[in-house]
């Protein structure tokens, strides 16, 4: 498998939460050559399992990536002024977390059939006032402009971005968490399922970035022995603290927390150590903000760890990572698999 080439096939797939049957439909296919049954779920998830050729007992790992990326909705249309309705301009929330310091003069694509592409409306700096050049608007006080075209209140759009390469990083957008369903289909490259003492359920789940929502379901519903979450952390980059940040390249991000399983996470150390594979520690002392807390909660509680790949400018449509991180994650899930 092609990591960059899989990674720039499923950001380009819309999938905004709530709204990810393009991108399941995509992780579905992408999942078929390792699985023995793929399906979806009432919610949305897309799950695959993958059976050990073994006989007897063995536990059920669950594997978790979220195929929701952060987008928009629009809300209504008009103006600021009642006595001014401006034809083609509408309001907006967003789906998710989104700064809104990112927003003015980004190209949205709003998923209709056809596809309407539109831009967030911005005042350029020459009608600007001195005094306002250095404030944020607020999304509420900003429009979607689609050059009068008309759309429907309630449609869901995503940021219009083409993948880039950046030398050895990758950028692009729903690289959250879109990087890390590649890392699992790169551990079912790896992992031999004729040895392997486990059985597989992949979960490329929903709704995350508004709540954990379809893990909370998949967890419930699969009731695994244990749970990966895969997911992003914030990668280092000037303006950041290097103490909250990690380094693109510098390995898989093992995280240390209440949302980890004390055991588990130490055997994960472990096995990069032993086996060489790049990796950085990172701490959470509260919430990993991860689908983490869902599945560890899940009827009597899962065993669950968190692995992270390290992504600059989260939730925003320049998303940049290192697909040497994308590996370094998919071996170490390969070797914990196999260690089991």
């Amino acid at each position: 498998m092609d990591i960059r080439e899989t990674l720039f096939a499923l950001s380009r797939a819309a999938g905004p939460a709530g709204f990810e049957n393009a991108a399941a439909q995509m992780a579905g296919e992408l999942l078929a050559p390792f699985a023995d049954e793929v399906k979806t779920d009432r919610l949305g998830n897309v799950l695959a399992w993958v059976r050990s050729r073994k006989t007897g007992d063995k536990p059920v790992v669950l594997l978790d990536a979220h195929l929701d990326e952060v987008g928009v909705m629009v809300t209504g249309g008009g103006g600021r002024e009642a006595d001014r309705p401006f034809s083609g301009f509408y309001t907006f929330r967003t789906l998710g977390g989104i700064d809104p310091r990112v927003l003015p003069a980004c190209e949205v694509l709003l998923l209709t059939d056809p596809v309407t592409p539109a831009v967030v409306a911005c005042l350029p700096p020459h009608v600007l006032k001195r005094e306002d050049f250095d404030k944020a608007q607020k999304t509420e006080d900003l429009f979607l402009d689609t050059g009068g075209v008309p759309v429907p209140v309630g449609t869901p759009g995503v940021f219009a971005r083409e993948p880039v390469s950046l030398g050895p990083l990758a950028s692009g957008k729903a690289f959250d968490d879109r990087s890390c369903f590649v890392t699992i289909l790169r551990a079912l490259e790896l992992i031999d399922r004729e040895t392997m003492g486990a059985d597989l359920v992949v979960c490329g789940s929903v709704q995350e970035e508004v709540g954990g929502r379809g893990a909370l379901a998949a967890g419930y519903g699969i009731i695994p022995d244990y749970a990966v979450a895969v997911d992003m952390t914030h990668g280092s980059s000037p303006d950041a603290s290097p103490q909250d940040t990690f380094k693109p390249g510098g390995g898989v991000c093992i995280n240390l927390g209440p949302d980890c399983d004390r055991a588990l996470t130490r055997t994960l150390i472990e096995l990069a150590k032993a086996k060489d594979i790049p990796h950085q520690i990172e701490v959470t002392c509260g919430l990993s903000r991860t689908n983490a807390t869902e599945f560890q909660e899940a009827r009597g509680g899962v065993r669950t760890a968190v692995l992270s790949v390290p992504l600059r400018y989260m939730h925003t449509p320049v998303e940049t990572l290192s697909t040497e991180d994308i590996e370094s994650c998919a071996k170490l899930i390969e070797k914990w698999v196999m260690s089991l």
